[in-house]
């Protein structure tokens, strides 16, 4: 039922598309019929000739006359199949193109709970494979439909003119040969799910390896990847073969049926023709008209493929655009400057954990107040950020912007107010000059330098071989931990964001460097709002407010000096750093 319905979808936005430009495949159409018009003349001129010759009537003229005709109609062939192929295929990459470009439209507007749905190899499968296998159904699969029609209705109208009992009896091996072509399909569509799914996990291991490969390298297990990389390709060859395997059994079957239908041609024929119903050039011509009626069958054996795999495709296509983010509904307000962020009684849970990750949280953020957010690993910061963030859906409780429910606020209007570095520093495969300029594209040479010095990168920028023109490799992968989080910072800071946020940022450099970076934050910042999220306490000594999580929950909130006297979880790891501090 479900492959019912995928094929009727699958053909309905075909049909669209073709309808929406009727007039390219009007032409496409025109040319085509053209094209396979002028396919017979040679059989028919051909058929003329050895008539003649049989009879021993041919002549000079008789002979030049058909030349010119097959030169005449291999030239406009010719001119006709150069129009409909541009058109034809050029419109299939064109709509290639549009899907790809309406998929990076959706993904780019998706959040967090999106991607947690996907696989990153899978969905760079769909985005590839399955555009181009899908796409070829505009292009070589509608060929195929035209060439079949074609050649239907131009070559049997013209055999059945010699002999309609031959025709028939030459038919028949293709229709038997057509019925079992559609019991092979059924099968090879089940390779061809089994085939795609094994480049989706050739793709992950690959994009695992590239992402993991110092890892890898630092713990010897080289061989370790290369075996399993191995072990993925085997896999995908083995599906491959099967695939072939069926698409091999077209070819064979065509010779089998071929040489069928030209033992009835041969065969018949030569008995018509001993009773002078025949003549040897219109034997030679119901042969080759026979081979000719092969063609839709050769061409029917990629079509079923291309239709299989692109069933497939479109499958995982539809799924990929009609997968949601789980997201509300986007507001329609808008605001003018951020006043005031609440969470008031708020709760949160993930997708399938029983577990809040926030459980009940009260918190206040003012116009101008840096509020600083600790507690051990797994005490809910991260998700704390990630509400403020709007990358998930809204819990339970009230989260507030300007008094209003932060859902009655175009999504677009809050993003734009905020600037974000993550603990996961991604770098783009650019320069440092680009990477810090995506934080504000127009901004100017001064406001770049003075980003770099707010994030305390001008040393080490002297020191790289072109300076703002180094080129960070991908993820940033030729440069340090350190050297990424202070880029990424420096490309918050130059979007003078009205909510600066720090997803734990520093944990990356010194102790010196912190301070001197913090020192820029307050100076550059005063009178923004900022919320900074650590495990150094050190960088939220300067805070307004600071509140401390464990198990979703705030169990000490107050400003930095007045939890260090409370003697609760602040105050004992404040000491203990203060202490690794000193003795260092």
């Amino acid at each position: 039922m479900k492959e019912t319905k995928t094929s009727q979808s699958m053909l309905a936005a075909i049909w669209t598309f073709v309808k929406t430009n009727w007039m390219t495949y009007s032409v496409v159409a025109v040319g085509l019929t053209v094209s396979y018009g002028l396919f017979v003349v040679p059989t028919k001129m051909t058929q003329t000739v050895i008539n003649h010759i049989s009879q021993g009537t041919l002549t000079r003229e008789n002979l030049i006359t058909a030349i010119a005709t097959v030169l005449n109609a291999g030239i406009v062939t010719y001119v006709a199949d150069h129009i409909w192929v541009r058109l034809l295929f050029g419109k299939a990459s064109s709509y290639r193109f549009d899907l790809r470009r309406r998929l990076f439209g959706k993904l780019i507007q998706m959040r967090t709970p999106f991607y947690e749905k996907f696989r990153s190899g899978d969905m760079l499968t769909r985005f590839t494979n399955d555009t181009n296998d899908y796409s070829e159904l505009l292009g070589f699969g509608v060929m195929s439909i035209f060439s079949a029609l074609g050649t239907i209705f131009f070559v049997l109208p013209a055999m059945v003119m010699i002999s309609w009992q031959i025709t028939l009896l030459a038919a028949l091996p293709i229709i038997i040969l057509g019925v079992l072509v559609y019991l092979i399909s059924a099968k090879q569509e089940i390779a061809s799910e089994e085939s795609r799914e094994a480049v989706a996990q050739l793709s992950n291991e690959v994009l695992e390896v590239v992402e993991g490969i110092r890892v890898t390298r630092a713990y010897g297990k080289k061989e370790l990847g290369a075996r399993r990389f191995q072990e993925k390709t085997a896999n995908l060859v083995k599906k491959n073969d099967r695939i072939m395997f069926y698409q091999s059994a077209y070819g064979r079957l065509s010779l089998t049926f071929l040489g069928l239908s030209t033992a009835f041609v041969v065969g018949f024929g030569g008995h018509y023709m001993t009773q002078g119903q025949l003549q040897l050039g219109d034997v030679v011509a119901l042969q080759l008209y026979a081979i000719m009626l092969m063609d839709p069958m050769w061409v029917l054996s990629d079509m079923v493929l291309i239709y299989q795999i692109g069933k497939v495709a479109f499958d995982k296509l539809t799924e990929l655009m009609e997968t949601t983010d789980d997201m509300e509904e986007d507001g329609q307000l808008a605001f003018g400057e951020l006043d005031r962020i609440r969470f008031e009684d708020y709760s949160f849970t993930y997708s399938g954990s029983q577990q809040p990750a926030l459980d009940h949280i009260t918190v206040t953020l003012e116009k101008g107040q840096t509020l600083g957010i600790v507690g051990k690993t797994g005490s809910g910061k991260t998700t704390l950020v990630r509400q403020l963030l709007r990358q998930y859906p809204v819990g339970t409780g009230q989260y507030l912007v300007n008094d209003r429910p932060i859902t009655s606020y175009r999504r677009r209007v809050f993003e734009d107010k905020l600037g974000y570095v993550p603990q996961e520093h991604i770098l783009f495969s650019r320069s440092v000059e680009d990477n810090i300029r995506f934080g504000q594209p127009n901004s100017k040479a001064v406001q770049i330098i003075n980003a770099v010095e707010a994030a305390a990168f001008s040393d080490d920028l002297e020191r790289m071989s072109e300076g703002l023109s180094t080129m960070v490799g991908e993820k940033g992968v030729s440069i340090s931990g350190g050297q990424k989080q202070r880029i990424s910072i420096a490309r918050a800071l130059i979007k003078e964001p009205e909510l600066l946020i720090l997803d734990d940022s520093l944990s990356a450099v010194d102790a010196k460097t912190e301070r001197q970076i913090i020192g820029n934050i307050q100076k550059l910042r005063a009178g923004k709002t900022n919320v900074i999220v650590t495990h150094r306490l050190s960088a939220v000594q300067h805070a307004d407010w600071v509140i401390v999580l464990d198990e979703g929950r705030v169990i000490e909130e107050g400003r930095p000096e007045e939890l260090v006297r409370q003697n609760g979880w602040y105050a004992e790891q404040y000491q203990r750093q203060q202490s690794e501090e000193g003795g260092a």
